[in-house]
């Protein structure tokens, strides 16, 4: 048999194949996880076939594709992530997460990240509701202006109206996630900055506000403790 043909045989076995382990997980209608794996799959596939079609381009017109420039992000900065579905303990779904990369780049699409959870364990680090406070405190420093000038019995305009809605919008969204916040730092990983959700609206300040130096403090004396042997010097 020609080795073309087979080696497309084989691939459409491995991939009817996988569809079929998919399909025969969501039919159980597991619980966590799992009950998410068709909407990540779709996205995955997705993203993936963004990627393959600027691949294919380039491959096509090597001297006229230009680079792809990425979203730079500065050490501490939270942002949210969609961690898709990992095997076994491997974080998994959409969580909020630290950036701890010294530094960025608009060529670099990878970022190092230490995933943020609700959920207390002897494993995680507790860093208490600063870090949801912390961005409900800048959207309400946005806001004041304009609960001050309707306090003041003055009609907002239309943009200012926009901007309260949206501004409202943000409040909601963060104030339902104000729980106590813990650091997985034993789950650090590497991300593709695909799988970074942009800002609700302009005025989220997710992507750019950053955790305190206290913070970063305390996250890199847990991250020495937990993956680097330490020797008393004599």
């Amino acid at each position: 048999m020609n080795t073309e043909i087979e080696n497309n045989i084989n691939e459409r076995i491995r991939l009817d194949l996988s569809y079929n382990n998919f399909q025969t997980i969501a039919k159980k209608q597991l619980p966590y996880k799992f009950s998410y794996l068709d909407e990540w799959l779709l996205k995955k596939s997705k993203l993936l076939n963004d990627e393959a079609t600027v691949l294919e381009q380039k491959l096509q017109n090597p001297l006229e594709t230009q680079t792809s420039l990425f979203r730079t992000y500065q050490r501490g900065t939270i942002v949210k992530v969609d961690f898709g579905i990992g095997i076994g303990s491997e974080m998994s779904q959409i969580h909020f997460a630290i950036v701890l990369n010294n530094y960025d780049n608009p060529r670099n699409n990878i970022l190092t990240v230490i995933p943020l959870t609700s959920k207390p364990s002897k494993f995680n680090t507790y860093l208490g509701t600063l870090i949801i406070d912390m961005l409900i405190e800048r959207i309400k420093n946005k806001f004041k202006p304009l609960k001050d000038k309707i306090d003041n019995g003055e009609l907002l305009t239309a943009k200012e109206s926009t901007k309260l809605n949206k501004l409202n919008t943000l409040l909601s969204y963060y104030k339902s996630n104000v729980k106590s916040t813990f650091a997985c730092c034993s789950l650090i990983t590497t991300i593709s900055k695909e799988r970074i959700f942009l800002p609700v609206n302009e005025y989220d300040i997710i992507g750019r506000v950053k955790c305190s130096n206290q913070i970063m403090n305390k996250l890199d004396e847990e991250i020495k403790n937990k993956f680097t042997l330490t020797f008393n010097s004599k």
